[in-house]
């Protein structure tokens, strides 16, 4: 009877390890946290300060690096890449990531518009913050009732001589503009708005000159306008009639990443009114959320109209389209 009892007891011993591991592998781990991130130091941190309330027991890394770099990274970590979380890239980069991103549909899927964000059922990644462009000008050299109104504008012989644009084989935002003109309304109205705009070198020069009264018009990112209304400048924005580009960076979940638990965690967090209210004050940046005012200075997104931007086709055609323009100017 002992002798069969030791040897029941045996086997429940050699067994217990199977079971232990059993039990571990269907736990899955949400203690840590990898974050390859494309937004600012400051951003990045105050983001990860935020989540740690929420979730105190998840133990966050950043790292920090270029888009490019990034994107790179996890081409070259595949299969198993050491990122769970690719924090605020343009949509350019998430394009060419996109099939090294985990579908998932967060929390606040419903509250992010669709022109922000994948557009598959499951999206791979939802936007952030947005670099619209605009029109600024000057209130002391025009009234109201002159502002241009339209990008078609811009080639109204009245303005000629008054408007200042960034060179787009210098500038990405110029290069921005320069393409939304062109999928608008082509190559023959790119010639004549070369004609009739002045060109600096400098993306900051052209805000700088409308705000000294130099110029009447300039295009130029939204959050420029802002700083220049808030310092007290005779400025005002317009954003066009036919819309702006509605470009965007964007965050996403890395597929295969290690804590894949605690990333859904951190895109539920990511696509929260808490974490855009972060972003939208930490660098007065435009968020995606229409729940929340535009940047300092600037109106909400509601009430600005947007049309598709295609980072991808930008890109591809970036060189043919700089020197079609270089040589128009």
């Amino acid at each position: 009877m002992k002798k069969t009892l030791l040897v029941m007891l045996c086997l429940i011993l050699s067994f217990f390890p199977l079971f232990a591991q059993g039990a571990s592998e269907g736990t899955k781990k949400v203690d840590s946290l990898t974050v390859w991130s494309g937004a600012s130091e400051d951003e990045a941190e105050a983001l990860v300060q935020k989540f740690n309330t929420l979730h105190p027991e998840i133990t966050v890394s950043i790292i920090r690096a270029g888009s490019g770099e990034l994107v790179n990274r996890l081409y070259s970590e595949q299969p198993k890449p050491e990122g769970d979380i690719l924090l605020m890239l343009a949509k350019e980069n998430m394009e060419l990531a996109y099939d090294y991103l985990a579908p998932y549909k967060t929390a606040n899927h419903d509250q992010i518009d669709a022109s922000v964000r994948d557009t598959a059922d499951v999206p791979r990644f939802y936007g952030t913050s947005m670099p619209l462009q605009a029109f600024m000008v000057n209130t002391n050299l025009l009234k109201s009732s002159e502002y241009p109104k339209s990008w078609s504008d811009l080639i109204d012989p009245r303005f000629k001589g008054e408007i200042v644009l960034a060179n787009p084989a210098l500038s990405g935002s110029a290069y921005a503009q320069v393409y939304m003109i062109y999928k608008l309304y082509g190559n023959d109205f790119l010639a004549k708005l070369a004609k009739n705009a002045v060109f600096t070198a400098s993306s900051t020069a052209g805000p700088e000159s409308v705000a000294r009264g130099e110029y009447a018009v300039t295009v130029t990112g939204e959050s420029n306008i802002g700083k220049y209304i808030g310092d007290g400048a005779p400025v005002t924005y317009v954003y066009p009639e036919e819309g702006t580009g509605a470009r965007f960076d964007a965050t996403a979940i890395i597929a295969n990443g290690p804590n894949p638990e605690a990333a859904k965690l951190f895109m539920d967090f990511m696509t929260s009114t808490d974490a855009y209210e972060i972003v939208r004050t930490t660098r007065n940046r435009r968020v995606v959320s229409t729940l929340l005012p535009g940047p300092a200075n600037l109106p909400s997104l509601s009430e600005i109209k947007l049309f598709p931007y295609d980072d991808l086709e930008a890109k591809n055609i970036k060189e043919t389209l700089v020197n079609d323009f270089s040589s128009m100017m």
